[in-house]
């Protein structure tokens, strides 16, 4: 039967799991030249804690578009037998907008939402792109992701993800019903890459909201290096500036009550 994991004890193995899996990643980038930057949670966390989160059960990177696509392009191949690269180009009913490095060795953890997808849905990291934008802020830029978040909930509707009852959500569930899940990762790419150049970059793919996750572009040029459980790995050169943005007060530890695991991770315990 499988546990629903709750508890911040019962995470440690698979933070490890997934910092193994950034290694190699690490590895694989300074091998074939690509630049990567920790990013979300794992950048407050390599700030605040030099490591993980304590209560944190996923791994987040950022690449620059450029970057992004020459991972895309070599990694199905040349990474490591132990992985799959997740993305809308290598998985037919492809849930995410962004690539997944999928674990494929043995595992208790299993993301149970995504197993009438795959039967690869152990532990991963995420990797995010860095798109071009031209503003700090615009209504354009602010439309463009107001589409993406449209895109993304009626891949989710469609792929049976979401299952709250709404009637936004049964209107983009029918809407979804006459598009293909290809239509739709495709006007999700145009839409990311919607600018080609541009004085900013935004994390499109995030969460937070559109004006929290864009910064002159100069921040993500040479990265830093800082310790992550025990680790020098590379962060944005303004990694202070975007936590603030992002986070306010990111150094402020959050009430108890809100140190919370998210990432729908199970232990299967009959692996």
């Amino acid at each position: 039967m499988g546990a629903c994991m709750s508890k911040v004890d019962k995470i440690s193995d698979l933070q490890q799991i997934e910092l193994n899996i950034l290694l190699d990643i690490d590895q694989f980038c300074k091998k074939h030249n690509i630049t990567y930057y920790l990013g979300e949670g794992t950048l407050l966390g390599a700030i605040r804690h030099q490591g993980f989160i304590p209560w944190d059960d996923d791994i987040d990177i950022l690449m620059k578009r450029e970057d992004y696509e020459k991972f895309l392009k070599l990694a199905p191949s040349k990474m490591d037998a132990d992985y799959e690269i997740q993305h809308s180009t290598t998985i037919k009913n492809y849930w995410s907008p962004f690539i997944k490095v999928r674990y494929l060795g043995k595992s208790l953890y299993k993301q149970q939402h995504i197993k009438h997808l795959t039967n690869h849905n152990g532990p991963c990291v995420d990797i995010f792109p860095l798109d071009y934008v031209p503003k700090q802020y615009s209504r354009a830029q602010y439309y463009q992701s107001l589409k993406i978040k449209f895109l993304r909930r009626t891949l989710s509707l469609k792929l049976g993800l979401t299952k709250k009852r709404s009637i936004k959500n049964s209107i983009m569930k029918f809407i979804g019903s006459f598009l293909c899940v290809k239509y739709i990762h495709n006007k999700l790419d145009k839409t990311f890459k919607k600018y080609k150049t541009g004085k900013y970059i935004a994390n499109l793919g995030s969460y937070y909201s559109i004006k929290k996750q864009t910064f002159p572009s100069d921040y993500y040029d040479l990265p830093r290096y800082v310790s992550f459980e025990g680790n020098s790995l590379p962060i944005p050169n303004k990694a202070e500036t975007i936590l603030s943005s992002i986070y306010g007060d990111y150094m402020q530890l959050p009430p108890e009550e809100k140190r919370v695991i998210k990432h729908h991770y199970n232990i299967d315990e009959r692996e």
